[in-house]
């Protein structure tokens, strides 16, 4: 048998190496601090883990069990966060948030930490997201933009009080909040006590606040649909249409689609040719887990109500690019007696359906589509909602607004302010101008926004991200909380708060809005109010920039305000901030990295996929993110929310299935990974096992876990990654600027062009690093943090840029750097609109004739500037070798990797993603320097074969199936190359049946069977092996002869193939560690004796078998307790056990 892996390489270089220049373990020398870090990694490098108090179900010898084991296991902390998604009650005594009792035990969980030296972090509100709880004001609160509307015609005087804007609590005018999600739990286990039904709500306190009055005189030929009362007609049967022309979008109209049909239509009808250029469509909100908005469809018109034809085709649900229940769709003028709308509901997916089903959780049905309000109208934003930050589109670029007649536009100088002539109940008194005049009160209003899911007791409204006074009023309110519970471990064991990613929804108005957007955008917003309802002012050009200076005047907010008080304000008292700001897919009007620049610690996520699938785009561009902002602004931790899970991937995953995960985080930057979840278990005796879970979310990497007693090896391969990972500073040769707009964040919604070439690493920067960090020093694009680039690249669609970026490229280009960049069209924000000579001449000046296609490239001052010129012939051009390339043995293989520098160290990270074992050629851009293989999962260094030349090193590579390593140069050396005796495996024995298997008592399995010839225990004829879960023994005595013994040689045991983790003993004494992934094999050779040997294996499988049988028809005992039901009867059963075979194997070394 031929081996393949590197920890195995290393066994036998030692072999090789003791005979020809000695052999040596990481962390033997005491001047070798790195070697040391490695052997024994710090607490800096070691994981943590979010741990989820539910429902008050706490006790304190369960925090101390959970903590004990977090330090037996390797974990360095914990992030605690009270949470409640319809957990029951399973203690006597429920801990309620903030009470006596629940102070007394958070003080005990601040306690032991500090006696077991373990990080404590807590979120930074009840629940996990975001800065919310029960001491927010009304008026502290998050805010949205709500107007009402008043048509009067001049000239005469007018004296009324204006409609009130809307004060309700939710999204979009008058539009509610979608219901919370709830995940389906066990009620039936022993001792559960469900959740009481919860007492009709009382209405949450509403308030409101008014901005501005305005008045704008309307285009002249513009008729509203409700002025042109159009008939209303549908293929749904029972609806009442009237409801969708009311302007009322509180109450939702279901639509049924007509059976035999997949589709259906609202039709109206005019008296005469109606004149539109825009649409309006109205969903009811929706829990966004399971269901989506405005589906697929086309709006439609037609001359006689029978042919028609498409103006407009409706997306439908966008994963990529955000949901909201209201949007406006623009289209060229069209005169019609007939429009309709036709949607098609998507039908469930059915793997996901069945997925769901399993987890007491459903799909809308795919049969109806609640719609609250259609509306016709002439010219208005394209997309406006979004572009207004009532919700959230990634890419606005694509969806400028057509162009309109400029009689079709509200005149800027025709907008009036009104506000002085408004007395405090909205009464006004003005001598209206001749014309229709459109009075528009603007307010706002609350979105309603709560925490979730919190515990009721610690359930209030989200504070106000946008204000300075109320996020620190927030902050020394929740500060004072829990320094109060803590105690004297405030600031000692306890040392962080925590943010979640973003689920806080959207806001976009805070009290000062208007003094902050003149201050920061330098004029006044005030004429260019009435587009955030969507009207076209001044030009499309104009409307778009005003809504561009607007989102990022938001962006700039949320970064400062949120992000940076609440940071300075917690390090004021001693303690930091761990934060994912602000998370996945752009959740809020915001820029990530501006807002994790902010933080003390930037967070990404990163979930667990289904079997057979690929990792999700917006995970893995979270993860560069997070390593960007860490490296462009200067922090030496990248951390990440680790192996999360949704409903459709395993919530007991093995460490070997979550490998090549967490390989990819660490080669994205990641330097600290943090589990999600390790949920308290208030319960220390093994009848509450798996035990309380977050539900269908997370690893339930708890106590309880199969494997709890053997996680040490995987959290230890994890530290030992993470600290090198930790040590100097990353290596990159780009810098990608994201853009400018809001929301900004790393691309995930499309490949970027120009991607990265192979082989050079990058980070990405934002406007804020562009503008006010990066420098040219010796050719090279500089950051105070020590990062440094070749070039700048500017992907394709950043082709607008406002006048202050545009300035900077041209004075870095001038300096000496390279810069790869599409030639500007213009500015996105209005701003810049008076400036526009300014612009064009710098863009001539800097890109001359540059046009991307017939002329590339062009010099200006000390550097250069590129377009259209694939970018690794823009680098080799520029003298930028790879930094890393390797061989490819097959098509698909596929090796991740990053690139640390520390001193004289150059410090490569290589992982291989392939589930099979695979040789590399692998060459580093380093010469000059001893190559050395570093086994994070060992912790073994043994030197490595290499070839130096042409300034870059090759060294060969032998991965095993998701194999990884560690390539080191630190040792300078005058020879170009080394070579290393060769490796010899030879078979010795395959060890035959029959095969001795014990299990644990209670856990349904009979003491012990006998197997002939090793098979999983799922196709065992008896339920009680087919079903166990746990850990097993298999024992066997096996005679070794004489002749397998020889000086020069090492004897393996290799257990083929296992699942999922084994320990192995060889005459009572443990050999090989804990065997977590592939291959199984344990070094034999110290306690192997002629004769015969008794052999021990410990082998442990996952949760699902067991809780799948405790689901079958015929099962009589419930033996796993568990407060949710992941699994069905049908559900496949994991393959599990010793499945061999078992080999004794000899390794030796010749020339």
């Amino acid at each position: 048998m031929k081996s393949s892996r590197p920890a195995l390489i290393s066994m036998l270089f030692l072999v090789a190496l003791f005979l020809l220049a000695g052999g040596w373990t990481a962390g033997q020398s005491p001047q070798d601090p790195l070697a040391d870090g490695f052997a024994s990694p710090p607490d800096s490098a070691r994981p943590r883990a979010w741990w989820h108090w539910l429902y008050g179900n706490v006790t304190t010898e369960g925090i101390t069990a959970d903590l004990e084991w977090m330090k037996r296991s390797g974990i360095a902390g914990m992030q605690m966060f009270d949470g409640d998604l319809g957990t029951p009650q399973f203690v006597e005594r429920r801990l309620v948030w903030m009470t006596p009792e629940w102070k007394n035990a958070f003080r005990h969980a601040g306690a032991e930490a500090g006696r077991l030296g373990l990080e404590m972090a807590m979120a930074a509100s009840g629940g996990w997201s975001e800065t919310a709880g029960p001491w927010v004001r009304p008026e502290e609160a998050m805010k949205k933009v709500v107007w009402s509307e008043t048509v009067v015609e001049g000239p005469r005087r007018f004296s009324g009080t204006l409609p009130h804007p809307p004060q309700v609590n939710g999204e979009f005018q008058n539009m509610g909040r979608p219901p919370q999600f709830r995940s389906p739990r066990a009620t039936d286990l022993p001792g559960a006590k469900p959740q009481p039904p919860s007492p009709p709500p009382k209405p949450d306190p509403t308030f409101y606040g008014d901005i501005k009055v305005l008045a704008y005189r309307l285009p002249e030929d513009e008729t509203s649909m409700a002025d042109a009362h159009p008939r209303v007609t549908t293929n749904a049967s029972g609806a009442d249409t009237a409801l969708l022309i009311d302007g009322d979008f509180g109450q939702p109209v279901s639509l049924a689609v007509p059976e035999g049909e997949r589709q259906v239509w609202v039709a109206f009808e005019f008296l005469k040719p109606y004149r539109a250029q825009a649409i309006t469509i109205a969903a009811a909100p929706v829990q966004t887990f399971i269901g989506s908005a405005i589906p697929d469809g086309e709006v439609q018109f037609s001359e006689d109500g029978a042919s028609w034809l498409t103006l407009v085709s409706l997306p439908g649900p966008r994963e990529t690019t955000g949901n909201f229940p209201v949007e406006t769709y623009s289209f060229p003028e069209t005169t019609a007696k007939f429009y309709r709308v036709v949607l098609r509901p998507p039908a469930p997916n059915p793997q996901r359906a069945q997925i769901l089903s399993e987890r007491g959780l459903s799909l809308p049905s795919g049969r109806s589509v609640n719609l609250t309000e259609v509306d016709l109208s002439g010219p208005r934003v394209d997309h406006w909602e979004g572009k207004a930050a009532f919700g959230n589109t990634i890419e606005f670029r694509p969806i400028r607004t057509p162009q309109v007649a400029k009689t079709d536009a509200v005149a800027r100088e025709s907008v009036v302010d009104l506000t002085p002539k408004v007395q405090s109940d909205g009464r006004l008194d003005w001598d209206v101008p001749a014309g229709k005049w459109v009075v528009l009160r603007l307010g706002y209003s609350l979105t309603g926004e709560k925490n979730h899911p919190a515990s009721p007791e610690a359930t209030g409204f989200e504070v106000d991200k946008l204000s300075a006074k109320h996020v620190r009023d927030y902050a020394m309110t929740y500060v004072d909380m829990v320094s109060g519970a803590l105690g004297p471990y405030f600031g000692k064991s306890f040392r962080y708060f925590l943010m979640d990613s973003w689920e806080a929804g959207v806001e976009n108005w805070t009290e000062d809005m208007i003094a902050q957007f003149q201050r920061r955008r330098g004029y006044d917003p005030t004429p260019y109010l009435p587009v955030l309802t969507g009207r076209i002012v001044e030009s499309s050009e104009a409307s778009d920039g005003f809504l561009w200076d607007f989102r990022r005047t938001i962006a700039d907010l949320l970064a400062e305000n949120h992000y940076g008080v609440a940071t300075k304000y917690f390090n004021e008292h001693g303690v930091g901030l761990y934060a994912e700001a602000m998370g996945t897919s752009a959740p809020t009007t915001g820029d990530g990295l501006l807002n994790k620049g902010f933080v003390d610690v930037p967070m990404a996520e990163f979930w667990t996929p289904p079997p057979g699938s690929r990792d999700s785009p917006a995970h893995l561009s979270d993860l560069l993110e997070a390593a960007s902002a860490a490296h462009i602004y200067g922090k030496p931790i990248a951390a990440a929310e680790s192996f999360t899970t949704a409903p459709n991937a395993p919530v007991w995953a093995s460490p070997y299935y979550l490998k090549p995960l967490g390989d990819k985080a660490l080669a994205s930057g990641i330097n600290r990974f943090v589990f999600h979840t390790s949920d308290h278990q208030p319960f220390v005796d093994d009848q509450h096992k798996p035990g309380i879970t977050l539900g269908p979310f997370g690893q339930h990497y708890t106590r309880n876990t199969t494997y709890a007693s053997q996680a040490i090896a995987w959290n230890t391969y994890l530290a030992r990654c993470s600290y090198l990972l930790q040590q100097g500073s990353f290596v990159g040769d780009l810098a990608y600027f994201y853009g400018e707009g809001a929301p900004a964040t790393v691309p995930y919604w499309k490949p970027v062009n120009p991607a990265p070439p192979e082989g050079y690493a990058h980070d990405w920067v934002n406007a804020d690093v562009l503008l006010n960090r990066m420098s040219v020093q010796n050719g090279h694009l500089a950051l105070p943090s020590g990062m440094s680039y070749a070039a700048l690249v500017l992907p394709d669609y950043v082709d607008q840029v406002t006048l202050p970026v545009l300035r900077k490229l041209r004075d870095l280009i001038g300096a000496g750097a390279i810069v790869a960049a599409p030639r500007p069209t213009d500015s996105p924000s209005l701003a810049d609109y008076a400036h526009e000579a300014e612009f064009r001449s710098i863009v001539n000046e800097v890109w001359a004739g540059v046009d991307g296609m017939g002329t590339t490239e062009h010099e200006y001052g000390k550097g250069k500037i590129y377009w259209g010129k694939p970018l690794a012939e823009v680098l080799a051009l520029e003298k930028n070798s790879p930094d890393f390339q390797y061989s490819r043995p097959e098509a698909d293989s596929e090796l991740v990797w990053i690139h640390r520098r520390d001193g004289n160290a150059d410090i490569y990270f290589v992982a291989n993603q392939e589930e099979r074992p695979q040789d590399f050629q692998a060459t580093f851009r380093v010469e000059g320097k001893e190559a050395e293989l570093w086994h994070p999962d060992t912790g073994k260094i043994e030197p490595a074969e290499y070839k130096i030349e042409n300034k870059h090193t090759t060294v060969p590579l032998r991965f095993d199936p998701y194999g990884s390593i560690f390539v080191v140069f630190r040792k300078m050396t005058g020879a170009q190359s080394r070579t290393l005796p060769h490796i010899k495996t030879t078979e010795l024995a395959t060890i035959p049946g029959p095969w001795q298997l014990r299990f644990p008592p209670n856990w349904g399995a009979p003491p012990q069977i006998q197997l002939d010839q090793l098979i999983s225990w799922t196709a065992y004829r008896e339920d009680g092996v087919k079903y166990f879960s746990g850990t097993a023994t298999y024992t066997k005595d096996v005679l070794i002869p004489e002749g397998s013994f020889k000086p020069s040689a090492k004897l393996l045991l290799d257990l083929g193939k296992v699942k999922e983790i084994a320990e192995v003993s060889v005459n009572g004494r443990p050999v090989g560690g804990i065997l977590w992934k592939p291959p199984f094999q344990a070094d034999v050779t110290s306690v192997l004796r002629p004769g015969t040997n008794r052999m021990e294996f410990k082998i442990t499988n996952l949760w699902p078998n067991r809780i799948i049988g405790d689901r079958q028809p015929t099962a009589t005992k419930q033996y796993a307790w568990l407060d949710y039901r992941p699994f069905r009867a049908d559900t496949p059963l994991l393959e599990s056990g010793l499945l061999g075979p078992v080999k004794l194997l000899a390794v030796t070394a010749s020339d």
